[in-house]
């Protein structure tokens, strides 16, 4: 998803980024949501990806109706075929932005959004999109991981200093890898009540077994080689070339390691439109 205007979104949409995506479940990524669903309900999924839990929402709401929602088309195209594979038959994906959904007002009973608004420029102008698009006594869910609670070992300097180019590529496009632990405030900063917030394992998730290690290790490790990224991380003398084919090298090297394990915990925020 591209989730500004003029600012790049990091993680792309190839196929190792959708790879990773359809790894994603509600069960897994929005298991704190699902007991609040009503059969019946019409649902938003807010930066959708390729519509994975998407899809597993249309289940819940079912005769009800799913949408997913995402700025790059290819992701769009990957989630519509993902649907019918999966014959899900009240699930729509439509392209575009958060900041100005294609949708009357008061549309839905519920929104989600999954890892999206750690990536945003403007939270409150997201939110305040989200509640139009809300019934009365409708239902936000936001959920994205907290780069402060990241368990890589066994960490080299080098796995620090690729935590650390991430981390300044995505503030340099306007988001912040911290800023899941204050999303109980920005929901009441948007006027949402009854707002609750809990821990969660469903957003950058958990990768221990050498297969898991193995794949988070390349879809990483081409993170930092994409063209764009390592392009301005080398023109803002944040890197080098040298450096950053060592630090992917690492990377790559943890992946292959028996002992490898990498984990993020994430925040998970509900508030309801009274």
């Amino acid at each position: 998803m591209q989730t500004d205007a003029g600012a790049a979104y990091l993680h792309g949409a190839n196929s190792m980024e959708q790879a990773r995506l359809l790894r994603r479940t509600a069960a897994s990524s929005a298991a704190f949501l699902l007991p609040q669903l009503q059969p019946g309900w019409e649902l938003l999924d807010c930066g959708c990806g390729v519509g994975s839990i998407t899809c597993d929402f249309a289940k819940v709401v079912a005769p009800g109706h799913a949408f997913g929602l995402d700025t790059q088309g290819a992701q769009i195209e990957r989630a519509r075929r993902l649907a019918v594979e999966r014959g899900a038959q009240n699930v729509n994906f439509d392209i575009g932005s958060v900041y100005d959904l294609p949708y009357p007002d008061g549309k839905f009973d519920a929104v989600f959004a999954n890892t999206l608004f750690q990536h945003l420029k403007e939270p409150g102008r997201a939110l305040a999109e989200i509640r139009r698009v809300l019934k009365s006594g409708g239902l936000v869910a936001i959920a994205d991981d907290d780069h402060g609670t990241v368990l890589w070992e066994p960490r080299t300097p080098a796995l620090t200093e690729a935590l650390s180019l991430i981390a300044r590529v995505i503030a340099h496009n306007g988001g912040d890898v911290y800023r899941a632990r204050h999303h109980p405030r920005l929901l009441l900063e948007a006027g949402f009540v009854r707002v609750t917030a809990t821990a969660t394992l469903g957003t950058g998730g958990v990768w221990g077994s050498p297969e898991e290690t193995r794949l988070f290790a390349a879809w990483f490790a081409d993170q930092l080689r994409a063209a764009a990224s390592e392009e301005l991380m080398i023109g803002q003398g944040w890197t080098d070339a040298e450096s950053l084919k060592a630090i992917v090298g690492d990377v790559l090297a943890w992946g292959e390691r028996p002992d490898a394990f990498f984990a993020v915990v994430g925040v998970a925020a509900t508030g309801w439109l009274d």
